[in-house]
């Protein structure tokens, strides 16, 4: 298995702790070579040419079966090239699990030798993990169908007797500070939260590029005491945040399939989330949350005080939540993952 440290941030770093301690599929055992970890620049280097000497020293049939490689676009898909053509040269299968969340910006908009680059990188994969069906739809256009497998994420956190204070009327926001989590939305979002349920409280968890322009657009709204930046969480502390809450709250503008989402779920949260990416696999409307258009600050602050003005609502949806984290734990994930790895194996 190749891909980032189990202490990295973010939701890939997530995945592999969660495979390196608990995904388990019968008759198969990993072999986890770090090629990535986060460090400066030449840590990074580092990181990546030692694993790829290691590669070249220990990377054949007689000694895998298969590759597993964890990778998403922009940098980590630059990462995984040298690792995947060099499988492919040894004649080890290779399972790309990706990871990510704009097709546009890494495919649709790039230059015609770029395209070329990707395509033929995923056409050296025996079969190319996605997050979800819409994920499989994009992948389509550059990968044979049969050779995609679709894949959801599991949830590290599932407690069966745990159960939010939905009177705390908290609402969490777990994700990196970029814009295409929404976060050009938050300022307002919370504001016209706070104005029809003044006792309510945000929890915005992440670092990322727009960290100062939020404090600065929350102060000068004057809701930052309502509106707390906790910075970035892991481990134990994100669990404790997850806990304190009676909501979650993503308003991306795209999404793979949220390792964020689920792990709310399997702490009884209903989820108030746009329509993007896995999400729709995850949320029904009315069930176990409400889905809202990307962009649409209104239509999502509306759906969070009509959620949180009905503690009965909130009740019935966080027990759908919980329901469907369970089939997203550690045993159904591994018996799904070793189907993928036997089909794999049966095409060799």
């Amino acid at each position: 298995m190749l891909g980032t440290s189990p202490e990295s941030k973010g939701g890939i770093g997530t995945v592999v702790k969660g495979y390196a301690e608990s995904v388990r599929p019968k008759n198969y055992s990993f072999d986890h070579i770090v090629t990535h970890a986060d460090l400066g620049i030449a840590g990074k280097i580092a990181v990546a040419g030692k694993a790829y000497c290691r590669c070249l020293g220990s990377l054949n049939r007689r000694n895998y079966d298969l590759v597993h490689i964890h990778s998403a676009f922009g940098a980590s898909f630059d990462r995984s090239i040298p690792f995947i053509k060099l499988a492919s040269k040894r004649g080890v299968p290779v399972v790309n699990l990706i990871h990510s969340d704009d097709w546009e910006a890494f495919y649709l908009n790039a230059s015609q030798s770029k395209k070329k680059t990707i395509e033929s990188v995923y056409g050296l994969c025996d079969r190319v993990i996605v997050l979800s069906d819409e994920w499989r739809d994009c992948l389509a256009s550059v990968v044979p169908v049969e050779r995609l497998a679709v894949l959801e994420n599991f949830t590290p956190v599932y407690e069966e007797d745990f159960w939010p204070d939905w009177d705390a009327k908290t609402i969490v926001f777990m994700s990196r500070l970029e814009q295409i989590k929404g976060c050009n939305l938050l300022p307002d979002i919370c504001e016209s939260v706070l104005q029809r349920v003044p006792d309510s409280h945000f929890l915005i968890c992440g670092n990322g590029s727009m960290k100062e322009e939020l404090a600065r657009e929350l102060h000068r709204r004057s809701i930052d005491r309502q509106v707390e930046l906790v910075g970035w969480v892991d481990g134990i502390k994100k669990t404790q945040m997850l806990k304190r809450a009676s909501l979650f709250l993503l308003p991306s503008y795209g999404e793979g399939m949220p390792m964020c989402v689920l792990e709310a779920m399997g702490l009884g949260l209903p989820i108030v989330a746009t329509e993007v990416g896995g999400l729709p696999q995850l949320i029904t409307n009315g069930q176990n949350g409400l889905l809202c258009t990307p962009g649409d600050a209104d239509g999502i602050a509306n759906s969070i005080v009509g959620i949180l003005s009905a503690p009965e609502t909130l009740a019935a949806m966080g027990a759908v939540s919980k329901e469907r984290a369970y089939l997203h734990s550690f045993g159904p994930y591994s018996e799904k993952l070793k189907a993928i790895y036997d089909s794999v194996l049966e095409e060799v």
